[in-house]
């Protein structure tokens, strides 16, 4: 058996391996990952152990492949070699499910999935250079292929998480039979900030339950929305606590519940699958089942406006547009 080739293999999965193992690192201590779409969140909602226990069998296997592969060189035993194919296959079976289900049936791409899978390939190609036989290749190209068309035709009715599980905190000053509403806002927006400044000079008068969603979830983030759940202030007035808190440089870090994270993994997933491609947004609940999605700043202060919610109403003034430029008002 020539060398190069099991050389090559052994360094490849070595450094997938690390890989792996550096984003679960990446998730457990820093919580932020490589892949950073709202599409990974979104497929992480549909893994009964975890997403990060997924990661961490992925890793495993990954170091796992890597003994057998180095055992295998070295003492040459068929079944060691047979052992390490058979794994391969059923990882390329399982990826192909995973990829087909997040194509065809989330319509999302997750890319850590993505690149988890070029790996795969990879590796089977290699598998096919160290033992010098093509059908290994071919074998797990049908192999992944099978495990794709398999979840590309069924149809799981894929639903998404709950409203209600999309909010970090709720509002209630005067109980009423007033409809729910839950704002989607970012701490990174000035649109939002915007209906935010609107609802707390008007938050006294507010009448029924509003819910806060948020869907920014960087480390600096999760500690000022951590913050302003801990806050004496927050009760008083969330809205106005919301935008102090967005206004500091900096926080300090603090705990941060994994409730919150949860919620907040939830909100993104919702709002991905809800096919929403800005915010604000602004989704109204009538009644149990009928719901109205307001997009945008101007449709969610006019209809604050026309419910009579702004009693005071804080004008802004529109940025003066560039000289030069051929702006024009939306």
């Amino acid at each position: 058996m020539s060398k190069l080739p099991r050389y090559i293999l052994l360094t490849f999965l070595f450094l997938a391996a690390s890989f792996l193992s550096a984003e679960v690192w990446m998730q457990a201590i820093r919580h932020t990952s490589f892949c950073t779409t709202s599409s990974c969140d979104v497929v992480g909602e549909y893994v009964r152990f975890g997403e990060g226990n997924l990661i961490k069998l992925g890793a495993m296997f990954l170091w796992f492949l890597w003994g057998l592969v180095f055992f295998g060189g070295r003492y040459d035993r068929k079944w060691i070699w047979g052992a390490a194919t058979l794994l391969l296959f059923g990882a390329l079976a399982f990826d192909g499910a995973i990829l087909g289900f997040q194509f065809m049936g989330l319509k999302e791409k997750c890319a850590l999935c993505i690149v988890v899978g070029c790996i795969l390939f990879v590796c089977t190609c290699l598998f096919a250079w160290v033992r010098r036989s093509l059908s290994i290749a071919f074998l797990g190209v049908a192999v992944w292929c099978g495990g794709f068309v398999a979840n590309a035709v069924l149809d799981l009715n894929v639903v998404p998480p709950a409203i209600a599980d999309t909010a970090f905190h709720s509002y209630e000053n005067a109980p009423s039979n007033a409809p729910q509403h839950v704002l989607f806002f970012s701490l990174h927006c000035d649109h939002c900030s915007k209906i935010l400044a609107n609802l707390a000079v008007n938050a006294q008068e507010l009448r029924g339950k509003w819910l806060l969603a948020c869907t920014d979830n960087k480390e600096e983030d999760m500690y000022r929305l951590a913050t302003f759940l801990t806050s004496n202030a927050t009760a008083e007035n969330p809205f106005l606590e919301i935008l102090r808190l967005e206004s500091l440089d900096k926080v300090e870090p603090v705990p941060v519940p994994d409730e919150l994270r949860q919620t907040v993994r939830t909100a993104r997933a919702y709002f991905k699958m809800k096919g929403y491609q800005g915010i604000p947004v602004m989704v109204v609940v009538e009644r149990p089942g009928w719901e109205m999605a307001l997009r945008g700043e101007i449709n969610i202060l006019e209809y604050l406006r026309v419910r009579g919610f702004l009693q005071r109403e804080l004008l802004f003034p529109s940025p003066a547009p560039k000289s030069g430029s051929n702006a024009t008002a939306g």
